[in-house]
């Protein structure tokens, strides 16, 4: 297509052609991007010599070469030119067969948070290496806090020495969960690790919708204890004990029963603070944690249909865009709705 100008400000601003209901790839490619220090990673590493033992059939190493390509692409025009993603979305169609994923392979509505757990994950397959760990052990000379964090970095190095990659580094955080039986109170926690933090649509503001996830407890009943060896009623919480550089949060639109969350968001788009959320054990809850917003990827229609767009805020000029599919627009602030589907945050 004819450029419309060389301006920098415009470079990078760049739509991608819609192949056939690929409306969901073309807004989680858009939201990736708005990570600036992922692009310099993707654009600068040889991944075909990185990835020189792997086999060329690899389907992780194919797909991760193959976002490579659209990477460069998508950096090196600008508005109105726009990319055709046919190769990236073959290798992702071929990669699905026979896989629990063969949704993706077919030109039917996907959902954009699942794809996009979906490529973090096969970047990441493509990307780890395994690390020595040594577990640390716990002794009674500790206090109550030292052994609670000990146990939390034996758990985060764990997972790490079978999945160190440049994904998890920058993307993956572990929350805490505790569990109280409200028989004998005996108490036991669990370290789960996630690439994205789903919330629900429920609160005054974007703090509270978070809060009900991650801090709010809740209650289970017929808790086995291993205590007190009975069926009770058990007490569950969350907490942030680790987070990553950059945040994906998503928004808990839709139902089991298939059903769409129409509520507005209630955020008005100023930096947000996730200090709050941590438990008062971790070793992270002593920092700051504050995000920027960066990128959107908004889902307009209902669960019976729609369409998905993005926003995004290009490094270079600090300017939010809008994205439909090939199209682009400038946007004078982000745009929250009931639309907004997945943020993506930078630690400022």
């Amino acid at each position: 297509m004819q450029e419309e100008s060389s301006d920098i400000s415009l470079k990078g601003v760049v739509g991608i052609q819609n192949m056939g209901n690929t409306c969901y790839c073309n807004t989680t490619l858009q939201l990736i991007r708005a990570c600036p220090e992922w692009n310099v990673y993707c654009l600068t590493e040889n991944f075909s010599e990185k990835l020189r033992d792997v086999s060329d059939e690899n389907p992780n190493k194919r797909i991760l070469l193959a976002y490579q390509d659209i990477l460069r692409a998508l950096w090196s025009a600008h508005r109105p030119a726009y990319v055709r993603p046919l190769g990236f979305i073959s290798e992702v169609r071929k990669a699905v067969v026979a896989t629990p994923y063969e949704m993706f392979g077919l030109p039917i509505p996907n959902d954009s948070h699942e794809y996009l757990v979906y490529l973090l994950d096969h970047f990441h397959e493509a990307l780890k290496t395994t690390v020595e760990y040594r577990e640390k052990e716990l002794n009674d000379t500790m206090s109550s806090v030292m052994k609670m964090r000990t146990m939390a970095e034996n758990g985060w190095n764990r997972y790490l020495s079978k999945n160190n990659s440049e994904v998890v580094n920058r993307f993956f955080g572990m929350m805490r969960k505790s569990i109280c039986c409200t028989n004998c109170n005996n108490k036991t926690h669990q370290w789960e690790v996630f690439n994205s933090l789903k919330v629900p649509c429920d609160g005054m503001n974007l703090y509270d919708w978070i809060r009900r996830e991650v801090n709010e407890e809740s209650q289970i009943e017929g808790y086995r204890c291993d205590n007190c060896k009975g069926k009770y009623v058990a007490k569950i919480s969350s907490h942030l004990w680790k987070l990553p550089q950059h945040l994906f949060i998503t928004l808990r639109r839709f139902h089991f029963n298939g059903s769409k969350n129409m509520t507005p968001c209630p955020y008005s788009g100023d930096p947000i603070s996730l200090k709050d959320f941590f438990a008062e054990e971790a070793e992270d809850s002593e920092k700051e944690w504050i995000y920027e917003l960066r990128g959107v990827s908004d889902h307009h229609g209902t669960h019976m249909g729609g369409h998905y767009t993005a926003q995004f805020k290009h490094p270079i000029t600090s300017q939010w865009w809008w994205f439909d599919d090939e199209n682009s627009r400038l946007l004078e602030s982000p745009q929250f709705s009931s639309s907004n589907y997945i943020f993506f945050f930078t630690k400022m």
